[in-house]
C-alpha cells in the first residue's frame, strides 16, 4: 500500500473556490478603504438637498474644500493617522490616510451661494444644499392670434 495522497475532486474544487473567494474580498477591501473612497448618503428634506459622510479617521478640518460645477458637487479633503511610537512596528495596518476627493453628480438645481457646510461631532461632513426652485417654472402660452 503506498502513501500517496488520494485524489478528491470535491474536495479539491471546494478550496479552489475558498481561495478564489478570498482573493475577491481581499480585492473589495482593498477598493472600498483607499484612500480616495468616502461613503456618502445623500437625501432630500425640507427644500435641500442633504449630502452626509461616514465618520472620517483622522480628518484635517482645515483641509476640506468643497466646490460646485455645474451639477457636480466636488468633495476634497486630507487625513492624517494620529501620531504612533516611532519604536512601533505595525502588525496589521488597515485605515489608509491622505487625500481623498469624492465628486457627486446632483440631479436637481441648487443655490450654491446659500450651501453649507460642517463637521459634526465623530468626524462625520454634513453639507446642506438649498434646491432652486426658482429654476422650475410654468411657462406663459400666448394663444395664436
Amino acid at each position: 500500500m503506498t502513501n500517496e495522497p488520494r485524489f478528491h475532486p470535491l474536495r479539491d474544487i471546494q478550496h479552489i473556490g475558498e481561495q478564489i473567494t478570498r482573493q475577491v474580498e481581499k480585492g473589495i477591501r482593498a477598493v472600498t478603504s483607499s484612500p480616495e473612497h468616502l461613503p456618502v448618503d445623500m437625501y432630500e428634506a425640507d427644500g435641500h438637498i442633504y449630502i452626509c459622510t461616514q465618520s472620517i479617521d483622522g480628518l484635517v478640518k482645515d483641509s476640506i474644500d468643497i466646490s460646485l460645477e455645474a451639477n457636480i458637487l466636488t468633495i476634497s479633503l486630507r487625513t492624517e493617522p494620529e501620531p504612533t511610537p516611532t519604536s512601533a512596528r505595525f502588525l496589521l495596518q488597515e485605515r489608509r490616510f491622505g487625500p481623498i476627493t469624492r465628486e457627486i453628480e446632483l440631479s436637481v438645481p441648487v443655490k450654491a451661494q446659500e450651501a453649507r457646510a460642517k463637521v459634526e461631532s465623530g468626524g462625520r461632513l454634513l453639507i446642506s444644499l438649498p434646491i432652486n426652485t426658482g429654476v422650475y417654472g410654468n411657462i406663459t402660452v400666448t394663444p395664436v392670434e
